[in-house]
């Protein structure tokens, strides 16, 4: 396996720390633990950090999810997943300053290019979180298309796999004006940030008086919108619709408060489904209830390898 890059000395003491108890994690205080040092190749829109290179047991890919830097909760998950389990973060793929934004079966095939330059053929482990879970999603696609096969695709929390209806209206009628108006994609994109952001800070600002006073009450730079993930990753997400469905098995980790699961039902009932309820919200169960996640987890991973070992 090619060398990839592994916490710096500094976030392993952190880590240390944190494992004693001396620092606490929280859903919303947790901290960043991002540096030049993780990153594999400079300048590259995805990268592999190896957060656990030893064991004798297939790697898992983790697709977690948090474009904020924030996913400090990976290195105890991958802690007490037991020395024997080699764990990798696919981070999400950087979209800031990009004209034209890739779409989301590119960003996949991005990450499916790193990640079998860690582990060349299959079969896999891979798991995701919320927008983490989709672009699994559509990894797990492309390597069955290519004759890979997947010993275990987790998606935990994902974001709606075909997003509502009036939000992909809105992309469209944006899309199909621009068009006529001669505009790139570069400026539709911008049109749908500028009124995106423009009807939310509208919205806020009538309804709610300490909005009005609060410094947010004010519409953010071009660069400023550029830079929002969320948004960019929503703008190229409503634009996908898988043509087919992923036949194989998955396991869904659904959180409590996770009743709504947009698209997925039919993907659920229309092939083999593993479902799993864990503990907490959306981002508690990451945090609050980490080990229950992590139990949960550790059953599954060797339940696949043991159906590996047998075939």
């Amino acid at each position: 396996m090619p060398d990839m890059p592994e916490p710096s000395e500094a976030k392993r003491a952190l880590l240390e720390k944190y494992l004693r108890g001396e620092v606490h994690q929280t859903g919303t205080k947790e901290r960043a633990i991002t540096g030049p040092s993780e990153t594999a190749v400079e300048n590259l829109r995805e990268r592999v950090i190896a957060v656990q290179k030893d064991g004798s047991k297939q790697p898992f890919f983790y697709l977690h999810g948090q474009w904020d830097g924030k996913f400090f909760f990976c290195y105890p998950l991958a802690r007490d997943l037991g020395k024997d389990q080699p764990f990798y973060l696919l981070d999400p793929y950087r979209l800031e300053d990009l004209q034209v934004l890739p779409t989301l079966e590119e960003i996949a095939a991005a990450h499916i290019k790193s990640m079998r330059a860690v582990q060349p053929e299959g079969p896999y482990l891979l798991g995701g979180w919320c927008n983490g879970g989709i672009v699994a999603y559509e990894m797990a696609r492309q390597l069955h298309a290519a004759g890979q096969k997947l010993d275990l695709l987790l998606l935990m929390d994902p974001v709606t796999l075909i997003y509502p209806l009036h939000q992909r209206l809105f992309r469209h009628t944006i899309s199909r004006i621009g068009k006529l108006a001669g505009l790139s994609q570069d400026k539709q994109f911008e049109w749908y940030l500028w009124l995106k952001q423009g009807l939310k800070h509208l919205y806020n600002y009538l309804r709610y008086s300490a909005y009005r006073r609060s410094k947010e009450a004010r519409v953010p730079t071009a660069a400023e919108l550029r830079h929002h993930y969320p948004s960019n990753f929503d703008w190229l997400a409503m634009d996908y619709k898988p043509s087919t469905l992923y036949p194989d098995k998955i396991t869904f980790f659904w959180s409590d408060t996770q009743i709504f699961r947009r698209g997925w039902r039919e993907v659920e009932q229309r092939g083999e489904a593993e479902i799993h309820r864990i503990r907490g919200t959306h981002m508690t169960s990451r945090t609050d209830h980490l080990p229950i996640l992590t139990e949960q987890l550790r059953a599954c991973l060797n339940k696949a390898q043991l159906v590996m070992q047998d075939s």
